[in-house]
């Protein structure tokens, strides 16, 4: 597969995906750097969740490249008609074993299975038993409500325990990139808040993040850069500050009239 001509993390280039005639992601060129936490923000059903399965291989281009760590993972070049034109794309499994690990919307745990079970299957790609050990450690020492429960099943815990379990499954696959699909979907406030310190302190250590996040304050409070995306189109870039200054994300996404 050829190289990206750039030293960026992660780039999309021209990302258009379809379900059936509709239009989900239109053109979108967005790019990650080593070391970031870049959000996009958006109101629901604009493609943000589409976007990250996207980058994991979970769905077809329907045209554009995808490139991670310089190495080519996705390439479509049909034609409008599907006539002509090829679709390149690695398998999911391929994508997660590049470093890529997706913590999806609403979590997806084995709920019948304990937390360490959930916790040993985010790292089935790592071979290094010290390794696992080591990054087991820092998910407990992340939550730490996790290690008096470990052998409870994962469907017993509130909304916001499983997304900190979930959170941890992924780490336990030592991301290069993680994604976050709306990690604070769906919870109280205080529970956001310890949520929001926890992607402080992953970032921190050196993981980097691609957040998709519907609650924008947040997202923005948190990121270096953010793009917001409507309708399927990246309307707007920038860092933290000129997305949080900007006239239409105050008025439509921070109720700052």
């Amino acid at each position: 597969m050829a190289d990206s001509s750039n030293n960026h993390l992660l780039e999309l280039q021209g990302v258009s995906v379809h379900y059936g005639r509709a239009i989900v992601l239109a053109s979108i060129f967005l790019t990650v750097e080593k070391g970031e936490l870049v959000a996009v923000i958006g109101p629901n059903g604009t493609g943000k969740s589409t976007l990250l399965r996207a980058i994991s291989g979970l769905v077809e281009l329907e045209r554009g490249k995808i490139f991670f760590n310089g190495q080519l993972t996705a390439e479509s070049t049909k034609s409008e008609f599907r006539v002509m034109g090829r679709n390149i794309s690695l398998k999911p499994h391929k994508i997660v074993e590049l470093g890529i690990i997706h913590c999806p919307e609403r979590r997806r745990l084995f709920t019948e299975s304990t937390v360490r079970d959930n916790l040993e299957l985010g790292a089935y790609t790592i071979d290094d038993p010290e390794k696992t050990e080591r990054i087991f450690n820092w998910v407990l020492d992340l939550f730490p409500f996790i290690e008096e429960r470990l052998d409870e099943k994962a469907g017993v815990f509130s909304g916001g325990e499983q997304q900190m379990i979930a959170i941890g499954r992924s780490l336990m696959g030592d991301p290069k990139l993680l994604l976050l699909d709306e990690p604070s979907l769906g919870l109280a406030p205080m529970v956001k808040r310890n949520i929001v310190d926890a992607i402080r302190q992953i970032q921190k250590a050196g993981t980097t993040i691609l957040l998709v996040e519907q609650d924008a304050s947040i997202a923005l409070e948190i990121c270096d850069r953010g793009y917001l995306l409507e309708d399927g189109r990246i309307e707007l870039e920038g860092s933290s500050e000129e997305l949080s200054n900007d006239e239409h994300v105050k008025e439509a996404y921070l109720g700052i009239a």
